[in-house]
Formats: C-alpha cells, sequence, structure tokens
C-alpha cells in the first residue's frame, strides 16, 4: 500500500494502528480490512475521476464506484472446474465397480456421484444455484465508515461530494425546453447540485405528478425490473406527450465492456411476462432482467449523467437557451465524453 502522504510503499507490517511506519501520519483505510479493499490513495483517484470538469459527484455515486472492482462477477460462474472432479471420480468407480475385481458397491457410489453432478448441472442452468451479487457494504454504513472516517481523519469529506439528503430542490425553468424525470434521489442530486436546471432549461421531477405540462420528458432510470416498469408507467401517464429513454437500458448494460452489475435470487415471471407483453424490450434483455440482473444508473458519474442531458438538450430545444449558450461561450458546456 502506498502512504497517501510521503507516498512510502507499505508493507503490512509497516503500517500499524492505521499510520505509516515511515512519515508517522495517519492515513483511513487498511485494504485488508474493509469489504471494498479501499486504501486513501484509491479513493482519491475514485474522487478525482468522478469530479473531471469540476463537476460535483453524490454519495452514492462514490459508493458504487468504490464497489466496482469488488463486485466484478466471475464469468466462469460459482463452480467453475470443480464440478469436473464429481464427473470424473463417479465415472472411474462406475468402471471399476462393473470391470473391476472390486466390491460392486464402487459402481453404486460411482453412479451417485453422476447423479449429483447432474442435478447440480440442471440446477446452474436453471439459475437456482447462481450467486447473489450484491453490495459487500450497505449505503448506510458506507457513509458512516467510509464518509465518516475520511473526514475524521482529514478533517472534512472528499473533494467535490455532495450526501443527497442535504441537496435542496433548486428553483425550476418558467418555460423549459424539457423535463428530466428519475426515480433515483441520487441521480436528480447530482443533477441539481451541477446546474442542470439552469444550464439546459430542465425541469427536475421524480414523479410524473411533479411534470411541468406539455413539455418533453426524458426518462433516467436503472436497468431494473423496477426502472423498466418506472418507464413504461410513464409512457402510459404521458400519453400525448413525447417521451426519450435515456437509460439505463438492459441492451447498453449488455453491450457494455465492463458493466457494473447486481444480481437478486427473486425471479418475478408475472413482471417479466408484463414487460415482454407492453414494451420493447428484446427476449435477450427479458431474459437477463429475469434471470435478477440489474445495473444501477447511480453508477454512471456525473460527465456520463450530463453527457446524456446535453445529447436530449440539443434535440429538443435546451441547447437554444439563452443561459446555456452563455455558459457554453465561456466554456461551461464542455463536458467530458461518456
Amino acid at each position: 500500500m502506498i502512504c497517501p502522504h510521503c507516498t512510502t510503499n507499505l508493507t503490512r507490517k509497516n503500517r500499524p494502528g492505521k499510520r505509516c511506519g515511515s512519515c508517522k501520519k495517519p492515513f483511513v483505510f487498511e485494504p485488508k480490512e474493509n469489504p471494498l479493499a479501499l486504501h486513501d490513495v484509491k479513493v482519491r483517484r475514485l474522487t478525482a475521476k468522478l469530479s473531471e470538469g469540476g463537476l460535483w459527484y453524490t454519495t452514492t455515486q462514490l459508493y458504487y464506484a468504490s464497489a466496482r472492482k469488488t463486485n466484478k462477477v466471475a464469468a466462469g460462474g460459482p463452480f467453475g472446474c470443480g464440478i469436473v472432479v464429481p464427473i470424473i471420480a463417479g465415472l472411474v468407480l462406475v468402471v471399476l465397480g462393473i470391470f473391476g475385481n472390486t466390491s460392486p458397491l464402487l459402481a453404486v457410489l460411482g453412479a451417485a456421484l453422476l447423479v449429483f453432478s447432474a442435478v447440480i448441472i440442471w440446477l446452474r442452468v436453471a439459475g437456482v444455484l447462481r450467486p447473489k451479487v450484491v453490495m459487500k457494504m450497505s449505503l448506510p454504513q458506507f457513509r458512516q465508515e467510509i464518509i465518516g472516517g475520511w473526514s475524521r481523519v482529514y478533517g472534512k469529506p472528499p473533494g467535490g461530494i455532495v450526501d443527497e439528503p442535504h441537496v435542496q430542490p433548486g428553483r425550476q425553468p418558467q418555460q423549459p425546453a424539457f423535463a428530466i424525470l428519475s426515480p433515483d434521489p441520487s441521480v436528480l442530486a447530482c443533477l441539481q447540485v451541477n446546474d442542470v436546471g439552469r444550464r439546459f432549461n430542465a425541469a427536475l421531477a421524480a414523479k410524473v405528478a411533479d411534470l411541468p405540462p406539455e413539455t418533453p420528458v426524458a426518462v433516467i432510470h436503472d436497468a431494473s425490473l423496477d426502472g423498466e416498469l418506472f418507464l413504461a408507467s410513464a409512457k402510459h401517464e404521458l400519453r400525448g406527450r413525447r417521451v426519450i429513454d435515456l437509460g439505463l437500458r438492459p441492451r447498453a448494460v449488455l453491450a457494455a465492456k465492463d458493466p457494473f452489475r447486481l444480481r437478486t435470487k427473486d425471479r418475478q415471471p408475472e413482471r417479466i411476462a408484463w414487460l415482454k407483453a407492453n414494451t420493447d424490450l428484446t427476449p435477450k434483455e427479458l431474459d437477463w432482467l429475469g434471470d435478477g440482473w440489474s445495473s444501477p444508473i447511480a453508477a454512471l458519474r456525473p460527465a456520463q449523467l450530463l453527457a446524456r442531458i446535453e445529447k436530449v438538450a440539443t434535440h429538443l430545444g435546451g441547447a437554444n437557451d439563452p443561459a446555456r449558450k452563455a455558459a457554453a461561450a465561456i466554456g461551461f458546456m464542455t463536458w467530458p465524453a461518456a
């Protein structure tokens, strides 16, 4: 581990009590002891990435960014080559029991191993034994241990962070070019503190009932069962108005090189059937959702969120807003690529 103060490369024995053995200064995280394998230098890298372009980020966005490596899913599944061992052992015992000069009980034992292996393979294919992919630390625990620990050692939270409960709703534009609808408080907080309403002449809302009348609506949601149902419900309630889906869509997660994914063991075939009958989700997307997978929209960086907003603003008139043009003239609207 690298000391965040003097950059000395410290072995475990040279950093007792979360203190550098070289410069004697304290640090926050012992990577061997926290579930997210965090250390101070890594947190600084993460916060620098999240705040690129001078943007603010939320606690939840840092939460997901911190968990990205520990939440990666192994492509080989939960058993890997382990299932091969009982299959080979079973075959050997069956052969010895039938053709060898040994007890026939070996054949019975071998057959039992083969049956066991077949059941395990079937359960894997059916999805019953596929593991959950969950966060290794709850968000409240992250606030207390990670953000709180950082504040205790360094005297303040990480630079550029805002905590969603402390973000107050801003004034809505009187004549917005479009509205942004999202059920995710972290997304709305991120857009609020980065002045999206003024810069893009956009209204922000968490519920359809809070939307301004008549304006086009851009929906931002998780790639999940709940997210797709929220989108479908919004489209139904907003019949006659233009509704743009800004994602996340399951197809985008499936196509991504290294997406952030979670998985529950819960299966909800009735909701999948409803989505199949009432949305344009592909069979592959429905299978992915039906298998318990999801990807949170709050795992996107602020720059990625704002890049989506800028694209829709260009098409819906926010790009022609005088305030936005003035901001662009002095460089406010040059967002990093998604």
